[in-house]
């Protein structure tokens, strides 16, 4: 039992480990149309987003600071919304959370680029990210539709755009079935520059993986190589000090 509590406090230790966690538990247990306690839940979990995007991730030090006055006043706002639904508090919490998703995703994916070294940390950094960038799209829609109505069609009967947690429950699928490019057709960008964000989003989707995953294994491949290098010029070196002692 001891080593079970070693194991994980270690796996939380480690960058983007506890972000990650949250991301995919911030998904599945997405809001849908629900009220009361499980809203609570999906609350917190929200705050555990924002608060291991900050500290679980090894940013520099003034990506942190930026990103706390971002996220300090957004966690605020989600309260807010569950009383106060008016557009204005709605669109100001979604232009919060946009940017603070976005300067933290694009921290993370400069930081993985940059990485000389493909570790287990590397790939959970590129998933975080990639989930984080459909979180991303998700309150961008959410803001599109706010700003412009009528720029989706959902299949979904009686689904008010200010009941701000299903709304945005349904936007987050829709942002993923964009991001994967699966699109069934159940929610539908009509406008212009909803269709235009949708678009953009599977384009990033492509190249994300493309691009990262090339990468990665250019990186890997480096490595491999110089390690190979290296233990061909040892073995080379040994011959010769055999030869030598001969």
């Amino acid at each position: 039992m001891k080593r079970v509590g070693i194991a994980i406090t270690d796996f939380f230790k480690g960058y983007f480990n506890f972000l990650l966690v949250s991301l995919v538990c911030l998904f599945i247990f997405r809001p849908y149309h629900r009220e009361g306690l499980y809203m609570g839940i999906w609350q917190f979990l929200f705050i555990a987003v924002f608060f291991s995007s900050i500290f679980n991730c090894k940013h520099p030090r003034y990506i942190v600071l930026t990103s706390l006055s971002l996220g300090i006043p957004t966690i605020i706002l989600s309260w807010v919304t569950l009383i106060h639904r008016t557009p204005f508090v709605i669109t100001l919490y979604l232009i919060f959370a946009l940017i603070f998703i976005l300067i933290c995703a694009g921290s993370i994916i400069f930081r993985v680029v940059l990485n000389a070294r493909v570790t287990l940390n590397t790939l959970k950094g590129v998933v975080s990210a990639y989930f984080m960038l459909a979180f991303a799209f998700a309150y961008c829609y959410y803001l599109i539709e706010i700003l412009f109505p009528g720029s989706f069609h959902i299949a979904v009967p009686e689904l008010n755009i200010a009941a701000l947690h299903s709304f945005l429950s349904e936007m987050m699928y829709f942002s993923f079935v964009t991001l994967l490019t699966i699109g069934y057709g159940d929610i539908i960008a009509v406008r212009d520059i909803s269709q235009t964000f949708t678009i953009l989003e599977g384009v990033i989707g492509q190249f994300y993986i493309a691009i990262l995953v090339a990468r990665l294994v250019s990186v890997y491949s480096f490595l491999t190589d110089k390690k190979m290098l290296a233990h061909a010029k040892k073995a080379i070196k040994e011959q010769e000090n055999q030869k030598t002692i001969k």
